[in-house]
């Protein structure tokens, strides 16, 4: 009897297997083909799950200030067409202005000196800057050749005391007709190797030690010439390679409104940080040589220009006005057409 019932437990197993088997089977393929057409009907035969993007938001400020740099590269200054594009930069803060100026190889515009710009707002800030020094150097060198620790008292004056004996002395002189006479006295008496670049010849002087080059300086890229060749224009970074100079001691120039395409180019190839101290003559009559827009606009410009200078590590040592009131044709008995303002690098340069 026990043999019968295991028999037929035996013969009933089999039998829901070969029934289960084919079931179970079915019931897979059923699934199978199911989810996938659910997932496709929810997103379109795309895979079944989500890629989310988070773009990075950019300020308007911030695309303004690279609308004014490439307006830079093409050589436009100042001339904007949207007026409430271009006021939107006076709403950033300065010292993030500086921190990318100082890794930029553009000019950076500075904020507004005011919410709204304004010709006197712009200029008073401009003229606070540019006469307030900020060093005050412990040896001077004069055009009589005297050493001393007073304050510079006047322009010929040069603050040594960071670069003489070290590395040698190169000076360069970018003056018309004569003008930088005492300059090159004092350079002279400093044991410094002294070049001067007056493209008429007629400010050409002896001693001997003194090397004239009938050059002049260029904002653009001229063309290669072999040497400084008379009557031509350079940029100083050519005129630098030419002479084999990696650095310039002290650079005096007198540019007659070419300074501010001259400033903007050094600081756009990195030249403006080869120059250890920079006697500049700013001229305030007229906007400047391929300098245009309104009158807050190129104040501004001006502003940020030698802003750039103080940025690459520069320091107002000392200021002086020259004669006249007129900016840009206007008569101000608290301004003056020009300022010659020295500037020195307080921070060791690598060579």
């Amino acid at each position: 009897m026990a043999a019968c019932n295991f028999s037929g437990l035996r013969s009933i197993s089999h039998r829901i297997f070969i029934i289960g088997l084919p079931v179970l089977l079915l019931v897979q393929l059923l699934v199978s083909l199911t989810v996938p057409r659910a997932s496709s009907d929810a997103s379109g035969d795309e895979p079944a799950f989500l890629v989310i993007s988070i773009e990075k938001s950019v300020s308007s400020a911030s695309s303004e200030v690279r609308k004014h740099e490439r307006d830079l590269e093409t050589g436009v200054l100042g001339l904007w067409t949207d007026e409430e594009d271009s006021r939107l930069t006076g709403y950033q803060d300065e010292n993030e202005l500086e921190g990318r100026q100082a890794a930029a190889r553009e000019l950076i515009l500075q904020p507004w000196a005011s919410e709204h710009p304004s010709f006197f707002a712009e200029l008073q800030r401009l003229t606070q800057f540019i006469t307030t020094t900020e060093v005050n150097c412990s040896v001077v060198q004069d055009s009589d050749g005297n050493q001393s620790t007073h304050s510079p008292g006047h322009l010929d004056v040069l603050c040594i005391n960071h670069w003489k004996g070290k590395w040698g002395c190169v000076a360069y002189s970018f003056s018309l007709d004569g003008k930088d006479a005492a300059f090159l006295d004092t350079v002279l008496y400093a044991g410094c190797e002294v070049h001067r670049f007056d493209p008429s010849g007629r400010g050409s002087r002896e001693p001997a030690s003194i090397k004239n080059h009938r050059a002049w300086l260029d904002w653009r890229n001229p063309r290669r010439h072999a040497g400084l060749v008379g009557n031509v224009q350079h940029r100083l970074l050519d005129i630098m390679d030419s002479l084999g100079h990696t650095m310039v001691d002290v650079l005096r120039m007198d540019l007659e409104s070419a300074e501010w395409r001259i400033l903007e180019s050094w600081i756009k190839d990195g030249t403006l940080r080869r120059i250890n101290q920079l006697i500049l003559t700013i001229h305030m009559q007229w906007a400047g040589f391929e300098v245009g827009g309104a009158e807050e606009e190129v104040v501004r410009f001006w502003y940020s220009v030698l802003r750039a200078l103080r940025i690459s590590g520069l320091r107002l040592v000392h200021s002086a006005h020259g004669p006249g009131h007129i900016v840009l044709r206007h008569k101000l008995a608290d301004s003056h057409s020009s300022y010659t303002l020295s500037w020195i690098r307080t921070s060791e340069q690598p060579r």
